[in-house]
């Protein structure tokens, strides 16, 4: 089984490799949209030193290759033809090379109307990531700089195929002074990128956000060598992850209290209708070991219960309160 997963990952590897060169070519040469939004230490380093992907990675990658085909598959079935894929846009400057890929580019002729879709995979956010939006806006900036005469609309499609589910974010236009600044940052990325090739010394600027857990890059940024991490972004997540937190606690013990109330009615009167919804008492069995005379039968007869006792590990998120530092006297 070890064999048939380490088969799988070399070759998902190789796959990986086959399909950026195809669609996106040499990434080292150029930066894309999708670099605008990173980290940019992330996106410097892993040109110069690219990533040994793990299997979670690679089956991330494919299944965003995955989505794009299932809704190019779905249009297609449903007689759409106005659409090109994988649209490529030259954007480069003199002072840096940049080629912008599309995912879905949909024409109206009629209406003189370009609408960009670029699509995401995995769980659906509650709200945009900024990354994305930054991604879409330079996408929207070129595809308006190469068609004037048309209106340029933009859409975030958010698939979770693992749930079933799917989210639309639009009604994005094109904003000229955030394409000229993301150009800029552009700029800015492959400039470090440069003098970091030639071996100078340059402090790399860092991004936090929910990404840096998947960053192979993550053990040598600067912003990760404290314990504390106490910096706005990060107090910034944490907080929001803690209003969460307790929004769920709170939603869980309303729950509860609505569940108790109901099953009281249902005890006192019996199954009733309400609100579209068939409320009973339902009463199940089910079997369970009794480990206390398992045990005695086992001693009684020479063995003991640990012989049939076997350790598994698991992980999970430890949170608690942080002791606060002593203050110097």
């Amino acid at each position: 089984m070890d064999t048939m997963k380490k088969i799988l990952h070399q070759s998902l590897q190789k796959l990986s490799e086959q399909h950026t060169k195809q669609t996106l070519g040499d990434r080292r040469n150029y930066l894309g949209a999708s670099d605008v939004g990173a980290c940019p230490r992330k996106v410097i380093l892993d040109r110069i030193n690219q990533p040994e992907h793990d299997l979670a990675t690679l089956l991330r990658f494919q299944r965003g290759h995955k989505a794009e085909d299932i809704l190019a598959e779905a249009y297609t079935a449903g007689g759409y033809s106005n659409f090109e894929r994988q649209v490529e846009i030259d954007i480069s400057t003199d002072n840096v090379p940049c080629l912008v890929h599309i995912d879905f580019v949909f024409t109206s002729a009629a209406k003189k109307e370009k609408t960009i879709v670029e699509v995401k995979s995995g769980k659906i956010p509650e709200t945009v990531y900024s990354s994305w939006e930054s991604q879409l806006y330079l996408q929207m900036g070129a595809l308006a700089k190469k068609y004037p005469a048309y209106t340029i609309k933009g859409a975030i499609l958010s698939l979770d195929l693992s749930e079933g589910d799917a989210e639309i974010f639009n009604s994005y236009t094109p904003n000229d002074r955030l394409f000229t600044a993301l150009v800029q940052r552009c700029e800015h990325i492959w400039h470090d990128y440069q003098q970091t090739l030639n071996g100078q010394e340059v402090e790399l600027q860092t991004n936090v956000s929910p990404l840096c857990g998947f960053c192979s890059h993550i053990q040598t940024c600067p912003r990760f060598q404290a314990d504390d991490l106490d910096y706005p972004e990060m107090i910034h997540y944490v907080q929001e992850f803690e209003g969460y937190r307790q929004a769920e606690k709170e939603s869980k013990k309303r729950v509860a209290n609505h569940k108790n109330a109901l099953l009281g009615m249902v005890n006192a009167r019996g199954s009733f209708r309400s609100g579209g919804y068939l409320f009973k008492k339902v009463t199940r069995t089910r079997q369970t070991l009794d480990k206390d005379r398992l045990s005695r039968f086992l001693a009684d007869n020479g063995v003991a219960m640990s012989e049939f006792e076997r350790s598994s590990t698991f992980s999970f998120l430890d949170i608690k309160k942080a002791p606060k530092e002593k203050q110097p006297q």
